[in-house]
């Protein structure tokens, strides 16, 4: 290994200013590595190392080491104690270095005539015999395979913001799969605010009655599912409520018709919820309930703005409901005559499912064999 001077030189011009701590990252590491038999870290594949502190001391072990977070060669466990584990994942070999408490009191006899104690601190760790500034410890440490450098974990999507979660992260609460943050109640660590949920996008499916627009979105949904997105939908129902969901007689009915505003029901693997509503809901007040998901496919609403699919019966010669507006996505059935948007056959559902996946989703066109 190169001499400490030299690492240390490095590790400060890295870190912005030289310390106390990064005397200590630097030797901390020069001693880590040598006890697991690396001579030369930077550009080992084979060592790991666990940091327990966020503080100067982790620059200077990374400058040192060339292990990092972005390589996954640098595990950060929050303990708040000056210590890290040095690990030759070749060998199995593991040593945990840890500042001694005590090496503070003493560092005023290696830097006699220092008046400042950090300055002395500094100094004095520079010199300071090996066994009064640290304390090493042997231990077993195995990873699982989730947190070793080049392994790509499945990826897992939050049911309830919606994100990505790689490397095994997520939490199972409730039956729902969610991201820590979600599960934990808050985005911050510290009591933030949860970050507002990540609505799905939205694709109107309109049509007159009896149109065909119940049996399209039948067969784009498993379609769009065996592309990997997670599809909701929702159905336009012009009827007052009760709905017929909530039949009578059933304990929910009974509740609403005690006066309960709103009325969920849970079993282990469906909610149902019935709520009030003063006036007609719209989808701004629909959509958070379906956070988590890639697209919600809604039937009806022809008059809210989004993408839609104006479905036509075989009589219908061109688009009634959307007449061309700009937000028409494409007219499924008819015969096509005039239609100002892409048009399709009811059975060309992989040809709109593309349209939906560049258009909507922001796919790239899938090659197709």
């Amino acid at each position: 290994m190169r001499p400490f001077e030299e690492l240390l030189n490095e590790s400060s011009a890295i870190h912005g200013h030289l310390c106390a701590g990064q005397v200590l990252g630097v030797r901390m590491a020069m001693v880590g590595c040598r006890e697991v038999g690396i001579d030369e870290p930077r550009g080992c594949k084979k060592l790991i190392v666990c940091v327990e502190m966020d503080r100067c001391a982790t620059d200077a072990i990374q400058a040192v080491t060339g292990c990092s977070l972005g390589k996954r060669t640098l595990k950060f466990f929050d303990y708040g104690k000056m210590a890290a584990t040095f690990v030759n994942q070749a060998t199995g070999e593991a040593v945990r270095v840890l500042a001694r408490d005590d090496a503070r009191r003493l560092a005023g006899a290696y830097a006699q005539g220092i008046e400042s104690p950090h300055h002395a601190q500094r100094e004095a760790y520079r010199i300071m015999p090996e066994t009064l500034l640290f304390s090493l410890q042997r231990v077993g440490i195995r990873f699982p395979e989730e947190e070793l450098p080049g392994v790509r974990g499945k990826r897992v999507l939050c049911q309830s913001c919606g994100e990505g979660i790689n490397f095994r992260r997520e939490r199972v609460v409730g039956g729902k799969t969610l991201c820590i943050p979600c599960a934990r109640g808050a985005y911050l660590p510290f009591g933030g605010e949860p970050a507002p949920p990540l609505l799905p996008k939205v694709v109107l499916v309109v049509g007159f009655k009896k149109s065909g627009k119940t049996s399209l979105v039948e067969k784009l949904v498993p379609e769009l599912t065996a592309r990997g997105y997670r599809v909701a939908t929702i159905k336009h129902h012009h009827s007052a409520v009760p709905v017929e969901t909530d039949r009578p007689g059933t304990d929910t009915w009974r509740h609403r018709q005690a006066g309960a505003t709103a009325v969920a029901l849970v079993c282990p693997t469906e909610v149902s919820l019935f709520q009030a509503t003063e006036n007609p809901a719209g989808l701004d007040r629909i959509l958070p309930y379906f956070a988590g998901n890639d697209l919600v496919l809604v039937e009806g609403f022809h008059d809210q703005a989004a993408p839609k699919i104006e479905v036509l019966s075989p009589t219908e010669p061109a688009a009634r409901l959307c007449n061309g507006g700009d937000d028409v996505l494409a007219i499924v059935g008819g015969s096509g005559v005039g239609a100002r948007a892409p048009h399709f056959a009811s059975d060309e559902i992989e040809k709109l499912a593309d349209l939906v996946e560049r258009e909507v989703l922001g796919k790239a066109d899938r090659q197709r064999s």
